[in-house]
């Protein structure tokens, strides 16, 4: 069985995505993991730029090819985590990424 997009048991009951630049908020772990997998599918030529981490956070620097597709229009933005133990309790979005949020 291919595992891909299957990731849910590592957020916490109450975990949250918050969308900073849109004020968009999904809550739970399938529902976080389903919008997720939905948003990387609208990502393309993404890129990993920097990831940075501590006991209790983790921060990912990255941008992806803007909504046109075009490498002259690159979306950047930063992803921040934030852990209970070894399970995420929230994630926020930073950056323009709202043309990319997929319908819910």
């Amino acid at each position: 069985m291919d595992e891909t997009g299957h990731f849910a048991q590592f957020f916490t009951e109450d975990v949250t995505w918050t969308t900073i630049d849109t004020n968009d908020v999904v809550r739970g772990p399938r529902a976080v993991q389903d919008f997720i997998v939905a948003l990387h599918g609208r990502m393309s030529d993404a890129e990993t730029h920097r990831i940075v981490f501590s006991d209790d956070c983790a921060y990912l620097e990255g941008s992806c090819a803007g909504v046109d597709g075009g490498q002259t229009d690159r979306i950047h933005y930063c992803i921040a985590y934030d852990l209970t133990g070894s399970q995420i309790a929230s994630v926020r979005s930073y950056g323009p990424v709202g043309p990319l949020m997929p319908e819910r």
